[in-house]
This record gives structure tokens, sequence and C-alpha cells, in this order.
């Protein structure tokens, strides 16, 4: 029987040592056993038990700390306790924390069920409270008075005391000091009316040998278990020694039952259970490790380290490992779960604890269908951020914490932080922050006034905004709640498209004043062209009814001047439209520049001396020829120097020159003290049709194509021609031409 007792214990401190929580229902759904690690999933105060409460009461509990995810608990509940309780059944749970359980509901003899939660997150050692109740009923055991009674060598009685009379069920005094043994069982025996089995068993042991130690139990009539140990003594006689042991008679009814429970459980777990002692030997082993390990060999007494070598050798594992190595790590119970993949594709991982006895307990999962769902969970998650990281938009997925879930590449780059800064778990608040130290919000007080926008909004709405980088990148944020709580950011440049819509404006801007231009131009061109032709016809007129020889010739001259300038004005926009059109006809070759410069200052003195402007030459180094065409080279100077003569008041001067800047270059310069043209009028000067005096009571009279004709002749000749001016401080042309190599 203490056999048995020690077996019952050792089963019990098994399932109380188990990682995983256990609990034991009776066939009216009572709580019958629960280890310690149920009490802590159940989130008990420490050293709590869970008798007098209900599967239902366990499973509101589990329902209420979230152990089946989220939703509405009475329905959880109503979903756990509708499960059929005749039938073994597992369910996979997310807990609303995120950790992962596994919970079995085995069926068992007698209409008991078993509850087995496996934590498949982390395997947690289970705590062993059996011990203290065995310490509890060893004491109790101490404490109870046992009944003697001492007999002589002639089996008289010699001694006893209250409580052998009274675990003997004899009335109070009824034993006397000098009563044999045999009237002593007599007494005990004419006691025992209507029992009697137990009459039969004092009968059969009135004759025991008492010079030998012996003992047996007997079971009263009112219940009481009394077991009695007869103990030879030196003097010949010997002792018997009461003790009311039911307490311990039903603690190994319990224990035996508790076993063979134990068992069944074992033998249902679909987890492989081995026990092993201090001298790493097994000790108990169930049914699942042989079915998970293939091995029929295992047998109890067989030495761990022999079972490694025996399953590296056998090839069970992909990956081959020392023996030695995995059993000195086995010791290591503080370690991670350890996981490791089997040849046939099995995925197991295994857990260890200590026993109080120096022995520990082995605990190995089978995780394939688990292993296969995250392997299966990161080729998504790999293949959904290749997909984010193909598309032209930057995205960042934030939870409703406002930390980062997920985010792509093109983000990174568009928010001006780093893959490791946008990393999942960085908080919005601290991203925000760092981008205002880079800048990404703008410079100075306008980007603190953005953060401090950016940071009172909070809430995942709906919205859009764009905002200009460091960079000078203009950038679309939009925000788009998720169902979760959280939200998604998507970051667009449209700084292309930005500065598209602004050249469209311009062009559209340039487009109108083209159009302004023409149509100033086809004014000014009636203006230019009338006043020759007044003049033409006026004096024409005139000149039919004059009869004075010298007025005659001074009305004709006046006709052939107004018809040059008219005829100039036409070959201006013949040469225009020929260079719009690219038609001009250009034939270079190489010219000797200062002739030409010497012929332009002669034709056009007379103007300057009408003007009273100072026309002069500048002394010319030695020149190397250029290559031109020289009447087009002619038409360009002479357009320049009218013009500087023209925009050069009473007084001021006009310069023509010539240098050699660059070994391959020569600059023709026409310089004069003008009015001078703004910096952000220069180039318009050049565009046709284009007068930067617009009035038609203008000082300056030109139709505008003067500048814009000479650039036209200068690209013709590929040549370049640039102004350099200020207002109020004169221009200077400067015509840049292909020097001829000597």
């Amino acid at each position: 029987m203490t056999c048995r007792l020690e077996q019952a214990e050792a089963a019990l401190q098994l399932v109380l040592a188990m990682p995983g929580a256990v609990v034991v229902y009776g066939a009216g759904g009572e709580v019958l056993l629960a280890n310690a690690a149920a009490a802590a999933m159940l989130a008990m105060p420490p050293g709590a038990s869970l008798a007098g409460m209900t599967a239902a009461d366990v499973t509101r509990r589990l329902a209420e700390l979230g152990f089946y995810g989220p939703g509405e608990r009475e329905a959880q509940l109503r979903r756990a306790l509708d499960a059929d309780p005749a039938a073994s059944h597992r369910r996979l749970l997310c807990a609303t924390d995120g950790r992962w359980y596994e919970m079995a509901f085995l069926p068992l003899p007698g209409g008991r069920r078993a509850m087995v939660t496996t934590d498949i997150t982390q395997y947690r050692q289970a705590e062993i409270a059996a011990w203290e109740r065995l310490r509890l009923t060893d004491a109790a055991l101490r404490q109870n008075p046992s009944g003697i009674g001492i007999y002589d060598r002639e089996m008289r009685l010699m001694l006893h005391n209250d409580a052998y009379e009274s675990l003997l069920n004899v009335a109070p005094g009824s034993l006397r000091i000098g009563m044999s043994f045999d009237e002593v069982t007599d007494a005990v025996i004419s006691g025992m009316a209507g029992d009697a089995e137990g009459q039969a068993g004092f009968e059969a042991r009135r004759h025991v040998d008492r010079s030998q130690s012996n003992q047996f139990l007997h079971l009263r009539s009112d219940g009481v278990a009394m077991r009695a140990i007869s103990q030879p003594l030196s003097d010949g006689g010997f002792m018997v020694v009461l003790e009311d042991v039911t307490p311990l008679h039903a603690a190994e009814a319990e224990a035996k039952r508790r076993a063979d429970l134990l068992d069944a459980v074992l033998a249902a777990l679909p987890h492989s259970v081995c026990v092993y002692g201090a001298d790493s030997r097994l000790l108990m082993v169930n049914a699942a490790c042989r079915r998970i390990f293939k091995d029929d060999e295992v047998a109890i007494g067989d030495h761990l380290l022999d079972t490694l070598r025996r399953r590296e050798e056998g090839g069970i594992f992909m990956d081959r490992r020392d023996p030695e190595e995995t059993f000195r790590r086995r010791f290591n119970f503080n370690r991670p779960p350890v996981i490791r993949m089997c040849a046939d594709g099995t995925v197991l991982t295994g857990i260890t604890a200590p026993l109080p006895d120096g022995g520990h307990i082995s605990v190995i999962s089978d995780i394939t269908a688990l292993h296969r769902a995250e392997f299966e969970a990161q080729r998504r998650a790999a293949l959904l951020q290749v997909m984010m990281d193909s598309m032209r938009h930057g995205i960042c997925l934030f939870d409703r914490d406002c930390q980062v879930v997920a985010v792509n590449r093109l983000a990174c780059t568009l928010t001006g932080l780093s893959e490791q800064e946008l990393a999942p778990g960085a908080a919005l608040e601290d991203l925000r922050r760092i981008q205002l130290e880079r800048g990404q919000f703008g410079a100075g007080q306008a980007g603190v006034d953005v953060f401090k926008w950016r940071a009172q909004r909070v809430a995942p709405n709906l919205e859009a905004y764009t905002r200009v980088t460091a960079d000078g990148r203009c950038i679309e944020v939009s925000t788009d709640p998720t169902p979760d709580g959280g939200f998604v950011r998507i970051y667009s440049d449209v700084t292309a498209e930005r500065r598209a819509v602004a050249e469209i404006e311009r062009a559209r801007i340039a487009a109108e004043e083209a159009s302004s231009a023409k149509t100033r131009f086809l004014a000014t061109m009636s203006h230019e062209l009338r006043t020759p032709l007044n003049a033409v016809i006026g004096f024409s007129e005139a000149l039919v009814d004059e009869v004075d020889p010298q007025n005659v010739q001074e009305f004709a001259r006046t006709i052939l001047e107004a018809g040059r300038h008219l005829l100039s004005l036409i070959d201006e926009v013949l040469a225009v439209a020929q260079a719009g059109a690219g038609a001009l006809q250009i034939e270079l070759r190489p010219l000797y520049l200062p002739s030409i410069l010497e012929g332009i200052l002669r034709l056009m003195r007379p103007a300057a001396e009408a003007a009273e402007v100072s026309l002069a030459l500048e002394p010319l180094p030695a020149l190397p020829r250029a290559n031109a065409d020289e009447r087009r080279l002619r038409q360009i100077l002479l357009n320049l120097t009218a013009n500087a003569l023209k925009f050069t008041p009473m007084g001021g001067s006009v310069t023509l020159g010539a240098s050699l800047p660059q070994p391959d270059v020569v600059e023709i310069t026409v310089s004069d003290t003008g009015i001078g043209i703004a910096a952000d009028q220069l180039e318009r000067a050049f565009e046709p049709f284009v007068q930067l005096e617009t009035s038609h009571a203008r000082r300056y009279g030109g139709s505008g194509l003067g500048l814009y004709l000479a650039r036209a002749l200068a690209h013709a000749m590929e040549a370049t021609l640039v102004l350099d001016s200020e207002r109020g401080s004169g221009t200077v042309a400067r015509l840049r031409l292909k020097a001829v190599k000597p």
C-alpha cells in the first residue's frame, strides 16, 4: 500500500510539475484537479485553489482574461460551453495580449474530462504545489494519537492506553491488565456484532506468530481505518501499535484514483512527456513520445544520453548535433524552447523543467502546423513588402497607438527618415521631432508652426495636405483610417507635377505676352510704315505741281529717304520671317574684322553726329580672322550700333571694340552710356515683337525686331550674342565668333 501511495504521489507530482495548465473536471463539471499553471493562467492569487469552481466558472474566467481573443464575452462563453464534453477536441486561441495557446479537451473514464492548455508562445515552467499539501498531511498523521498495547511472553496484556481501547472499538474499561491476548481478541470480536468480515479477520489473526514483525489493516463498520503493527520485544513479548489511518487510507484511495486519472491524462496528451530521475534514467513516458519520435525502443530505465545518441544516429533530425552537447544543454532550465526540424518535415519544440528529487521532466510538442502557418505568414509578409516597395508612392502603416507597423523604402526617402528610424514600433511623435530637426517641415519658425499644427492632429482622420521638404521637394501626404483603429499614410512626390503646372502657367503668361507683343508690334509697325508712306505720298503730291527745280530736288531726296527707310523695315520683317522658318542663307568664310568695324564706324558716324553722340572705335589688338557671313555680320553690328545710338542721350558715347578672350573665340563689343536695361528685362529684349517701352507716344522708335534679328543671325553663324546692362548704367552687347586657326 505504501508503494501505491508513493506511486500516486509521484504521478501527482508529475502532473503538477507540467509546464502546461491542466484542469480535470468531474462528471458534473466540478473541478477535481488543477495544477499551479492553471491557477496562474486564471490569474488566481498565489496559493489559491480552484476547489469549488466549475467548468463554466473557469471558462468565464478565461474569457474575462481575454484567452478567447476580442469579442463579446457571453458569446465566447456559450461557444466554449456548447462543445461536447464527451468528445476529444482542441482549440488554438489567440489571447488579447497577443499570446497563443493550444487548449485540448480530453475525455476520461467515468464521465470525467481534462483540459490541457499549453502556452506555445513561450513554455513556462510549471510550479509544483503538491509538496505543501503532502507536508501538511504528514504533520497531521504524526499528530494523530496512536493506541499502544504491550503483551508479555505469555501473551498477557501488560500495558495499554485509552487510544488502544478506542481504536479497538471496545467499551472504555473493558480491557484489564493481565487479560490474555485471546480474551482481548474475544472482547473485540464480541463488539463487532454484524461485522462478520471483521470478526473473521480478527479470528484469523489470533494465531499470528508474534515473534515476527507484522501488520494489518482493519476497516471498522463505522468507517474508521485502523492499522495494527505487531513488533516483538526483547523479553519475548510483543507490542501492538494501533493507528487511526482513516485519512491515510482515504488518501491512498484518492491517490489510486488520481494515479489512474493521471495515467489516462498522460496517455491522451498530444505532447511527448518523459520523466527522468536524478541519474538521467527514464522513469515515465507516455504514448505520444513513441508516436512523435516513431521510437518503440524507448524503455523505462534507459539513460537519456543513450536515447539522444540513438536518435541522432537514426537520422531523425535534419540537422545533426553532438549528443553530449545536447545532453548537457538539457539541464539549462532557463533557456528558451528548442525548435528542431525532423527529416520527415515535422517540427518539434521542447522544454525541460526540474523536479524536486533532482530529476527533470521533458515535454516535446509537435508544432508543425504552427511552424507552417508562421512560414506562410512570413512569406506573405515578404511578398507584401515587395509589393509595397514597388509602389510609386511612399506608404507607412500605423496602429491605434500611432506606432509604425509597416513601411516601404520610398516612404523613408520622402519623409527624410532612415529605415532604422522607421522600424516597426517607432512612435509617430518621435518621428515628427526628427523631421523637425532635419528641416523636413521647413526652415525656421515656419517649420516649427507646421510641427505644432501636425502634433495637434493625432487622431487618424481622413485628410490630405502638402508640405515642402528641406531639399525643396513638394510632398503630398494623405491619411486614411484603418478598421483596427490605426491609419495609413501615403506620401507622393508631386514636385514634377507642381513644376509642370508652374511651367504651363509660365507658358500661358508668355503666350499672352507674345500675343500682346504681336498686337503692339502691329500697332507699332502701322505707325512706323505710315510715317515714311505719308512722306512719300505727301511730297509726291507736292512734286506734281512744283516747278522750282531746287524744291523738286529736295522733295525727290525726301521721297528717296522715306522709301529706303520703308524698304529697311520690310527687310527686317522678311529676315525675321526667314529666321522663324529656318530659311536664313548663311555663307561662312574667314573675315578680317578691323576693316568691317571701320566700315561700320563710317556708316554710322552721320547718325551719331545727328544724335550728338560720340562714336569711336577702340584700338584693336592683333586679331585672327573670324568665321562669319560678312553681310549678316554687318547687319548685326549695324543693328547693335543703331540700337546703342538710339538709347544713348545727347552727350553720351558709343564705343566699338574687339578682343580675344579665348584662343578660339573673338569677341566684338558695342558699348554705350545710355539708359540701360533692368536685369530682369535682358532676355525679353531678344524676344520678337517686344519693345520695352510699349506706349505709342514712346520716346524711341523702332519695330522691336532689331535685337531678335541680331541674335537669330548670330546663332545662324554659330555665334553667341548677350547683353550686359543695368538700369541707368549703359549697355554692352557682346558678340562672340569662332576664330579661324592660322
